[in-house]
């Protein structure tokens, strides 16, 4: 008996002893698995556009008076952009940088290099980051249009997924959360100067303290907003985000702006400026369906922009210097770049997009098409991607856009009538 039980045990040692055998053989080293402290990510870009112009548009006869006329630009793009960030204890620096060569068919050469981001950042306590350097910050609920970034660059339309070049800045993050109605909040004070060589595109010379402060309040998004500027106040605003139901989103953006300056050409050939109070404000929607079919709409207005009359008014002027004082050109050119250079620059918009992934069981494609509408002079732009992933790291989009509306709106009489471009992306 006693023989037996010590055979026992000697068996049950070998099966142990076994055991730790195979759980080495199927052992893995914890170290493949740590976090790196660095981080590496780059995208080569080729895009080629073909542009049909309008010939029979003012801004075309503004553009191509005494110049050989042409029916279509032909443009090439090549970009390169690497985005990298090195980790070390509590500190992370972060780099994105982009380099652009633009060809045309004028044979017009460009090379553009631009550091996106550059920036520190410092996990001072559990709650507590600080930033320090160029970033890229993004506010706002809303998917074509975002009043409340105060501290951001606006998107393009074509392109909303499109990184934004940051601004240099000291962003404060304090993050908590909590228990009960409110679930989460944070503060974010960012203080933003403009001197020389240092954000100039931002606005004239100054410092900018801005404040954003966000709840979670019972499932909902919650951010208040505040814009100081040399210690005095420029604009206030809010948004908020809500889903009714999983598949079913809504979101708002307001901002009130105090003393801001409007310009435009009256019915005596002559620019008019105002400085004035104006409420800019977006309501919008997305839905899921069970296709998986995604609808956004949203509806936007711009206080500051132009109405029917003050968009009629230009293009007279336009009119006017083409055919009968020249002299204007420069000027009107100059207020073209200046006030033009917005994607909204009337009153009211209305946006609808919609995209289907892998419609009739054609994998990886996804096609989208959208309309943005101006509601004051009741022209349109209709646009579309048909975006292919097929293969590993490889990206490939057709794109185009259309342009409808009478004499002296703002998409009749934009200088192109369409667009085509073909992007091929690969990222690595």
């Amino acid at each position: 008996m006693k023989f037996q039980i010590s055979n026992f045990k000697f068996l049950i040692i070998i099966l142990l002893f076994l055991n730790l055998l195979s759980a080495q053989e199927y052992s893995f080293d914890l170290e493949d698995f740590e976090k790196k402290p660095y981080e590496f990510i780059g995208n080569v870009k080729l895009q080629y556009d073909i542009t049909k112009l309008d010939k029979s548009s003012l801004l075309y006869s503004l553009n191509f008076l005494n110049k050989e006329k042409v029916d279509y630009w032909d443009s090439y793009y090549a970009s390169l952009e690497l985005i990298g960030g090195y980790e070390l204890s509590k500190f992370k620096f972060s780099l994105n940088i982009k380099d652009q060569l633009t060809f045309t068919i004028n044979d017009k050469f460009e090379n553009n290099f631009s550091i996106f981001e550059s920036f520190l950042n410092a996990d001072v306590s559990k709650n507590i980051d600080l930033q320090i350097g160029k970033k890229s910050v993004k506010w706002g609920k809303g998917y074509i249009w975002n009043p409340v970034s105060f501290v951001g660059r606006q998107k393009d339309i074509n392109n909303v997924d499109a990184g934004l070049e940051g601004f240099w800045l000291i962003k404060l993050d304090y993050v908590k959360s909590l228990s009960g109605i409110f679930q989460n909040l944070s503060i974010t004070p960012v203080i933003l100067p403009v001197i020389e060589n240092i954000n100039e595109d931002f606005q004239e010379d100054s410092y900018n303290f801005i404040l954003n402060s966000y709840f979670l309040i019972k499932d909902t998004d919650l951010d208040f907003y505040l814009f100081m500027k040399d210690n005095q106040f420029q604009k206030f605003g809010f948004d908020f985000s809500r889903n009714i139901i999983p598949s079913w989103e809504i979101h708002a953006e307001y901002v009130f702006k105090k003393d801001v300056t409007s310009s435009w050409w009256n019915s005596g050939i002559a620019v008019e400026s105002v400085v004035d109070d104006f409420h800019d404000y977006l309501f919008g929607t997305r839905i899921l369906f069970e296709t998986n079919t995604t609808v956004i709409i949203e509806y936007l207005h711009n206080d500051a922009g132009l109405d029917e009359k003050q968009m009629k008014d230009f293009f007279d002027a336009v009119e006017f210097a083409v055919m009968e004082n020249q002299d204007l050109i420069p000027v009107i050119k100059q207020y073209q770049n200046e006030s033009f250079s917005s994607q909204f620059l009337m009153k009211d918009y209305l946006y609808a997009k919609v995209s289907q992934p892998e419609p009739f069981d054609i994998l990886y494609f996804t096609p989208s098409v959208f309309v943005l509408y101006n509601l004051n002079d009741k022209s349109e732009m209709i646009g579309g991607e048909f975006n292919y992933s097929r293969f590993e790291n490889l990206n490939l989009k057709l794109k185009y856009n259309l342009m409808f509306g009478e004499e002296n709106s703002e998409f009749g009489e934009k200088i192109s009538s369409n667009q085509i471009s073909f992007l091929i992306e690969y990222v690595f």
